[in-house]
C-alpha cells in the first residue's frame, strides 16, 4: 500500500496490527537503519509545525467519554514522527481508532488514487469527507476527514487483522466523529 505524499518514513512497529495500520497511512515504506546510535538532540520531523496534535490536544477525559482507554494510546507510527502528519491511535478489542492531523487538504485526498468511494455528509455542523483505501475490498477500514485551517484532520477505524468485526468500521467512525467533532480544529 502506498500513499503518494513525500516525506513519510516507516519503521516496523512492534505490534502486528500497527504495521497494518501504518502501511495504510504512510506512503513509501522505507527501512530505517537499526543497530547504530546517533548522538545529539532529536529534531522534530519537518512539516509538523502548527499541526493539531490529537495526542495532546484532546484530553484523556474526552477519549474516555467516547469509550476508549487512554492507556492504549500509540503516538505517531511506533513513536516515529512523520513529516506533515501528527497521529494518535487507541486500541480496542477488535479495532484501532486513529486521529491524523495533516497539512494535506481534502482536495489532496480526493486526488490521491489510493483512495476511493468518496462521499460527503454533515457531522454536527461540519462537512465530512468519507473515503476508503482502494485496496480495502473487505471494508476493514473507514476514513472520515474534515477540513481544517492547517489542511485536514482524519478519523480512521481499522479492524485488527485476524479479529472478527463486532460492528461496522464506518458506523464506529461516525459515532466517534459525532462525539469528537467539537474537539477538532476548524
Amino acid at each position: 500500500m502506498r500513499i503518494d505524499w513525500p516525506g513519510m518514513k516507516y519503521r516496523d512497529p512492534k505490534l502486528a496490527g500497527l504495521r497494518r495500520i501504518a502501511a495504510a497511512i504512510v506512503m513509501g515504506l522505507f527501512a530505517v537503519g537499526c543497530g547504530s546510535t546517533v548522538e545529539g538532540v532529536p529534531e522534530r520531523a519537518s512539516g509538523q509545525e502548527g499541526l493539531f496534535n490529537p495526542c495532546t490536544d484532546i484530553p484523556d477525559s474526552v477519549i474516555e467519554e467516547v469509550g476508549l482507554d487512554p492507556s492504549t494510546e500509540l503516538i505517531d507510527i511506533d513513536g516515529v514522527e512523520q513529516p506533515g502528519w501528527k497521529m494518535c491511535m487507541w486500541k480496542s478489542t477488535w479495532y484501532f481508532f486513529t486521529i491524523m492531523s495533516t497539512k494535506y487538504t481534502l482536495d489532496d485526498v480526493r486526488s490521491n488514487s489510493d483512495y476511493t468511494k468518496f462521499d460527503e455528509s454533515i457531522i454536527a455542523d461540519r462537512v465530512g469527507l468519507w473515503f476508503q483505501r482502494e485496496s480495502d475490498e473487505t471494508i476493514d477500514g473507514c476514513y472520515l476527514a474534515f477540513a481544517a485551517s492547517q489542511g485536514s484532520v482524519w478519523l480512521n477505524i481499522e479492524a485488527d487483522a485476524g479479529t472478527p468485526h463486532q460492528g461496522s468500521t464506518c458506523g464506529l467512525v461516525e459515532s466517534f466523529a459525532l462525539q469528537l467533532v467539537s474537539s477538532l480544529p476548524r
